[in-house]
């Protein structure tokens, strides 16, 4: 039900707004004064309440501060027949959605209106948002609502605590360093060092050296010794990051420590023993790679006691309305800012594609919270990629047909596109955009308005 709160002691027009309003399908309820007004709002289910600014008991600022405290859930207009745009500004920063200057035309009124209901909606989606994030599976900054997700975490923590090699396998971005240090966490060796190697980051001829370290003078540079990741990780879990950049010349050598726990250093003929869980991950296809003869069979089959398989962020779109949601609580935290994100935008979100998975979606949210002007997000504040998507769905020329909609949805929808194209390419000039689209400039006004555009 969508239902509205008319404050005000001019009968007249309360009579002519509440028939107008009626028709258009709202449950209207009316309030002469103060007095009666507290008592409407407290009785009756109301979403928007219009306030007059002069009222015979009390002003519509006092009863703006009074009602903001006790209903911050409800939406509040302020209505002047003054035009006095020093109690406008003085009801803005109270907390008023927006101020209307009487006499108003009905259009204008049910604009503001339904922009109303808009932000209502967009607070009640954040909200719904909010509450199932307390039912999700959320363990160490790894976040699922999504049926793959939650098998993965359930298998997360059957094997944590046992001493199998594991094998990550997903695309760069999707958590497999999270899940590791997660899988290490829940294990017995959570006290002992989780040690982290990217084997791709670290040139050819030096990662034998870092992974088993090397004794004084085993090489030019060697002016003492040092122990490699393997010691520094011993009765922990070490992370193999991108195993599947591992030369073959360190093949055998890794072999050797997965079967048998002891390694020799660079320099030395000392056998060293560890204790080490070995959690490897890769975005490579390692059994293709095995089928090419460019890893090593018994070593892909060493590691790959358990391989837990990490789907891209575009085959779990379930989890992005989330996932969106607990990176804006970061920023919320951290700024002390309530940043809001529209069902537009949220629509755009979750039909990009995430070739960067999660970490792409994190920074882009990064980038609009830097670039936001206040705190309800805009899609220009998102990167260039996205900012296309949401001009693709009308592309001049070519009419798309969506069955599951009807008509007049489906020509809105046009409509809206053709004029966002026009105000691109006029450079946001709302006169020359008209020009482009054959209409007067106070119809492209109306129109920006009934559909939201700023």
């Amino acid at each position: 039900m969508r239902s509205i709160l008319l404050v005000d002691d001019e009968v007249k027009l309360v009579r002519i707004l509440s028939s107008s309003l009626a028709k258009k399908g709202y449950t209207v309820y009316t309030a002469a004064n103060g007095q009666e007004a507290r008592k409407k709002i407290a009785e009756k289910e109301i979403d928007i309440v219009f306030l007059d600014l002069m009222l015979p008991d009390t002003t519509g600022l006092e009863l703006l501060q009074e009602f903001m405290a006790l209903y911050p859930q409800k939406v509040f207009i302020l209505m002047t027949a003054y035009g006095d745009v020093e109690s406008a500004v003085t009801a803005m920063k109270a907390g008023a959605f927006d101020y209307i200057v009487k006499p108003a035309k009905l259009d204008e009124i049910l604009i503001v209106i339904e922009k109303a209901y808009e932000w209502l909606k967009m607070k009640e989606e954040n909200q719904i948002l909010k509450d199932k994030l307390k039912d999700v599976e959320f363990t160490k900054g790894l976040i699922g609502s999504s049926s793959s997700m939650k098998r993965i975490l359930q298998l997360v923590e059957r094997v944590a605590n046992t001493n199998a090699t594991i094998i990550l396998e997903g695309e760069s971005g999707t958590g497999k360093s999270m899940i590791a240090r997660m899988i290490h966490d829940l294990s017995g060796r959570s006290k002992a060092p989780f040690i982290s190697v990217n084997c791709a980051a670290i040139p050819e001829q030096l990662l034998e050296s870092e992974l088993f370290g090397y004794e004084k003078g085993a090489f030019t540079g060697a002016n003492a010794s040092r122990q490699g990741k393997f010691e520094a990780a011993d009765g922990g879990t070490i992370f193999l990051d991108e195993i599947g950049e591992i030369p073959s010349s360190l093949q055998a050598k890794l072999l050797h420590i997965t079967q048998e726990k002891s390694f020799i250093r660079l320099g030395s003929n000392t056998t060293k023993h560890v204790d080490v869980r070995i959690i490897s991950a890769t975005n490579r296809d390692l059994k293709k790679m095995v089928d090419q003869g460019v890893f090593r069979e018994d070593l892909y089959y060493r590691l790959n006691i358990v391989d837990i398989s990490i789907p891209p962020l575009r085959e779990r779109r379930d989890d992005i309305p989330v996932l969106v949601e607990e990176f804006l609580n970061r920023h919320r935290r951290r700024d002390n800012k309530n940043y809001q994100i529209s069902s537009e935008i949220m629509k755009v979100l979750i039909d990009y594609p995430w070739p960067g998975n999660v970490r792409e979606l994190e920074n882009a949210l990064e980038r609009a919270v830097v670039l936001c002007h206040d705190e309800k997000l805009s899609i220009e504040d998102f990167p260039r990629e996205l900012r296309e998507i949401k001009h693709e769905a009308y592309i001049p020329g070519v009419f798309s047909y969506n069955n599951t909609k009807p008509l007049p949805e489906q020509l809105e929808e046009i409509e809206k596109q053709m004029i966002l194209q026009a105000l691109e390419e006029s450079h946001g000039q709302a006169a020359s955009a008209a020009r482009k689209l054959g209409i007067s400039r106070q119809s492209l006004l109306y129109k920006m308005n009934k559909y939201l555009i700023n």
